[in-house]
């Protein structure tokens, strides 16, 4: 599950919902964008407890990284989707790509460009952590797999 105290991650989680309701919705990027720096939709989390599904809210993200996560894929979404695409292996069955886990990936491979100062086990840890609150099966690998050829290739 998302470390739900911690603003960078935060603001991660929320900018893949973000990129995942925008391709939703198909409003446009500033729309989506807007509605949730305003706090209007995301921030936050299914948190399941002896069975019972309740929502949670996230404490503050960061602004910032949200802001330029979002905005990194709304300007170079069809190159990002290239990226991930060259990075699928023909192991990844293309079927359990689904919405949410191309929106995890797209933000993902963003990371390495807007926060390229960081180092690449660290982004491919808070991806997978986010597959995880969506994922308990093969898709949590595909993360992984793929964010690591991607930092690989990226940051040599």
């Amino acid at each position: 599950m998302v470390n739900s105290k911690q603003p960078l991650t935060n603001a991660r989680l929320m900018a893949v919902q973000a990129v995942y309701a925008q391709a939703q919705s198909g409003e446009s990027w500033d729309k989506v964008i807007s509605r949730f720096l305003l706090g209007e939709v995301g921030g936050e989390l299914i948190e399941e407890k002896s069975g019972i599904e309740r929502y949670v809210s996230l404490p503050e993200a960061d602004q910032s990284l949200f802001a330029h996560l979002t905005q990194y894929v709304r300007d170079n979404k069809e190159q990002l989707n290239d990226m991930v695409e060259g990075a699928f292996s023909e192991k990844i069955q293309r079927d359990k790509v689904d919405l949410t886990l191309r929106s995890i990936l797209l933000v993902g491979v963003a990371e390495f460009f807007v926060n390229n100062q960081l180092d690449a086990p660290i982004i491919i840890n808070e991806y997978t952590d986010i597959a995880r609150s969506f994922y308990e099966g093969p898709q949590i690998k595909i993360v992984t797999a793929v964010l690591a050829k991607m930092a690989k290739m990226l940051k040599g």
